[in-house]
C-alpha cells in the first residue's frame, strides 16, 4: 500500500534469464475450484479465461509486535477483528478471489519480531478463503508502518526466507498464487529494472526450488505502480501487478494507465493487485474517472483486487468503510473525503453482474 507516514543475487537478468522446471496446473491435484494458471498473455481460472473480482485485505499486514506503534490504528482493527466469515461476505459482493499480505518481519524466522502463532493465522486464513471458494492471491509484506522504518526495495533474503516457509503449504493447491513483495521501491530506469530482475528471479527461483508450480506475481517498481519497461521473467506461470493509485490528475486519466500497465498487458497478463480511487487524490473527475478505470480494466482483460476490505476510517476513498461493521462506499451526493465516499457500489456492480458500471451513481 502506498501510504505517506504511510543476500546477493547469482543470475543475470538483462532479459531475465532463468533455468527453472515447467510445471503442469493439473485439477487432478486439486481438488476445489478456484485453480489458476497462465495461458499466454491471459490468466485462466479452471480453465477458463479469468478477469479477477477481489478485494484487498490488510489484516496480517503489520506484525502484531508493530501494532501498537503502527502509524495508524486500523491495522489493529483489522487484526483483532478478523474472522473467516469474511470470506463468505466477499463471496456475496461478487468476489472471486482475495488478496492477503502477510508481514515479512512476522513470518521470517531470523527477524527479531518474528511470531510463530503470526504466521500459522495467517497461513489459516488462506486455507479458509480457499475453503469459502476464493482464489488466494498471497503476498509478503515488507511496509512495518511504523514510523522511521524503511522498508526494503526489492525481496531479500528475508523476502526468500518468508517464502520457504509459505510455498511448502500451498503447493499441491493452485488456487493460491503468490505475490513476491508489495510494492518494489525503485523508480524505473534501465538499471534497476536489471536489479528488479535479479531479485525477483532468486525470489522465483526459491519458490520453485520448494516444489510449488504455482502462479506467481511479481509487482513493478516506482512503489508498485509501473510495468512499462519491465523485463519479462522466463517461467511459464508468471503474472504481474501493478498499483496504479491515482497521486494528481494525470493519475486519473488513460494516458496513464497506458504508461503504467496497459501497454505491458499485451505483452503478458496484469492484475491490479491494489487500488483505492479517491484517496491520496480526489477531485470533481474522480467519479467518472472511476468509472472509465472500471471499464478500462475490462477492456484490457486486467483483473482488480479492491481496497480495501477491512478498512476503519471514513472518507479515505476504500471500497468499504466503518470496519468491522463496515458497509461499501459510493458517489452519490457526497464530495472527497466525506465519510463512505468512494467506489464501493461501483465495484460491487462489476463484481456481481461482470458488467463495468457506465455511471458513478
Amino acid at each position: 500500500m502506498i501510504f505517506s507516514g504511510v543476500g546477493k543475487c547469482v543470475l543475470a537478468c538483462a532479459t531475465v534469464s532463468m533455468l527453472v522446471p515447467t510445471y503442469v496446473h493439473s485439477q487432478a491435484t486439486n481438488e476445489r475450484a478456484g485453480v489458476v494458471g497462465v495461458r499466454g498473455k491471459e490468466l485462466v481460472r479452471d480453465g477458463k479465461r479469468w478477469i479477477p473480482h477481489g478485494f484487498y485485505q490488510i489484516a496480517f499486514e503489520v506484525a502484531p509486535r508493530n501494532l501498537g506503534r503502527a502509524d495508524h490504528p486500523f491495522w489493529a482493527t483489522a487484526y483483532n477483528h478478523y474472522t473467516p466469515e469474511e470470506y463468505k461476505e466477499m463471496r456475496e459482493a461478487g468476489a472471486d478471489s482475495v488478496r492477503i499480505q502477510i508481514a515479512q518481519a512476522g513470518a521470517d524466522p531470523q527477524s527479531p519480531i518474528f511470531d510463530e502463532a503470526f504466521l500459522e493465522k495467517a497461513l489459516g486464513a488462506v486455507r479458509s478463503a480457499r475453503q469459502a471458494g476464493l482464489t488466494v492471491i498471497v503476498c509478503v509484506q515488507a511496509e512495518s508502518h511504523v514510523p522511521g522504518d524503511k522498508p526494503i526495495d526489492l525481496p531479500g533474503e528475508g523476502t526468500r526466507r518468508v517464502w520457504l516457509e509459505i510455498a511448502p503449504a500451498f503447493a499441491n493447491d493452485h488456487g493460491v498464487v503468490f505475490e513476491l513483495l508489495n510494492e518494489p521501491r525503485p523508480q524505473p530506469s534501465p538499471q534497476n529494472w536489471k536489479k528488479w530482475g535479479a531479485a525477483m528471479t532468486q525470489t522465483l527461483l526459491t519458490v520453485r526450488q520448494t516444489g510449488a508450480g504455482n502462479v506467481v506475481i511479481a509487482d513493478g517498481l516506482g512503489v508498485g505502480q509501473v510495468l512499462d519497461g519491465a523485463p519479462l521473467l522466463l517461467d511459464p506461470q508468471v503474472a504481474y501487478a501493478s498499483h496504479p493509485y491515482p497521486l494528481q490528475q494525470h493519475g486519473q486519466t488513460r494516458q496513464a494507465w497506458d504508461e503504467k500497465f496497459g501497454k505491458f498487458s499485451r505483452r503478458a497478463p496484469v492484475i491490479i493487485t491494489e487500488w483505492i480511487s479517491g484517496a491520496y487524490f480526489c477531485n470533481e473527475d474522480t467519479p467518472n474517472s472511476t468509472v472509465e478505470f472500471l471499464q478500462y480494466l475490462q477492456e484490457h482483460g486486467v483483473g482488480l483486487e479492491m481496497g480495501i476490505w477491512d478498512w476503519a476510517p471514513t472518507g479515505f476513498g476504500s471500497v468499504r468503510q466503518g470496519f468491522p461493521n463496515a458497509r461499501f462506499s459510493n458517489y452519490a451526493g457526497l464530495a472527497c473525503h466525506q465519510p463512505f465516499y468512494g467506489p464501493g457500489k461501483l465495484v460491487e456492480t462489476w463484481y456481481t453482474t461482470g458488467v463495468p458500471p457506465t455511471n458513478p451513481e
